[in-house]
């Protein structure tokens, strides 16, 4: 019998939804209080702490919001909307009532999960202020771009609270097992946005790692420091994986074979895919130190640990 958990393991606290009115108020309606938004300390839902406005015009009042979010929150349990390494270059304002933010280089390493966490809580703070009706994303003086489609502009009510609104799926990812020689099976409940595919919900759960109740019955993670997901795609049964480079570099106690196959094995428990093509910054490797990274890999069932 294969060694199974189960977990519920919520992935998405915003989801992006249908259209509809902007978050523009009439004039002289706005209050002094609004709020600022944050993460949550697993960078999975967004989190907010009231706040109260001190200056009156528009430009005073983003340039404030944007000093307020550079701080650390109040509340020790939440995070710095952005990381250090990422910066706002500058602001500016469009015709049709959009703030425009644009970033550093920087802002384009952030990927999944966080990246649309902190793009919804940008918009959310900003579109409180009277006059910022649209929020448009910028890096380096260029469109945002989600894949090969520019983000665009982005009201408040374009991120809804996935709790009401979000779909459900049953994935089984595969970790390490303490000695770093076999993987054990976690199948999870997980809530995500239908703005991602399967196929990246299970990367994704793979580097988020074992949860406490999955470390405390002995799984360890696979998916080295640093490791994160480039693009994902899947053709005639075959998932094409891009991984940056540090994906390479082998934690110490754990098989090359457990770190490959965790992965594989992971999204061949989809069913729409039957093999595995590992590319790592865009490139084909030859080789993971034994693994063979160049051929398309198949499920291995001998590296999973089984019950008697």
């Amino acid at each position: 019998m294969k060694r199974r958990i189960w977990i519920a393991a919520g992935v998405f606290g915003i989801l992006l939804a249908a259209a509809g009115a902007g978050c523009g108020r009439e004039e002289g309606s706005e209050a002094s209080g609004g709020k600022l938004y944050f993460l949550n300390e697993a960078e999975t839902q967004l989190v907010s702490e009231a706040y109260e406005v001190k200056a009156t015009f528009r430009e005073a009042k983003v340039q404030e919001y944007v000093e307020a979010l550079d701080k650390e929150p109040e509340n020790r349990g939440y995070k710095r909307l952005l990381p250090d390494n990422v910066a706002l270059l500058d602001y500016s304002f469009g015709e049709a009532g959009q703030l425009i933010l644009n970033f550093d280089a920087n802002y384009s390493s952030l990927s999944g999960i966080t990246e649309i966490l902190i793009r919804a809580a940008l918009v959310k703070t900003f579109c409180q202020i009277e006059g910022v009706d649209y929020v448009e994303f910028y890096v380096n003086g260029i469109p945002c771009m989600s894949g090969e489609v520019p983000v665009g502009l982005m009201r408040a009510d374009d991120f809804i609270d996935e709790n009401m609104y979000g779909q459900i799926a049953n994935v089984s990812v595969f970790f390490a097992n303490e000695d770093g020689t076999a993987l054990l099976e976690s199948h999870r409940q997980v809530s995500y946005s239908a703005s991602i595919s399967m196929e990246q919900l299970v990367i994704e759960q793979l580097l988020e790692g074992p949860v406490p109740e999955e470390a405390e019955a002995g799984m360890c993670p696979t998916m080295p420091q640093g490791t994160e997901l480039i693009k994902i795609s899947t053709k005639d049964g075959v998932c094409y994986v891009d991984l940056n480079e540090k994906f390479l570099e082998r934690p110490e106690g754990l098989s090359e074979e457990v770190i490959v196959y965790s992965v594989v094995n992971s999204l061949v428990e989809l069913p729409n895919i039957n093999k595995v093509q590992f590319r790592i910054d865009g490139e084909t490797r030859k080789a993971y130190q034994s693994v063979p990274l160049s051929e398309l890999l198949e499920r291995n069932l001998n590296l999973i640990e089984t019950e008697n």
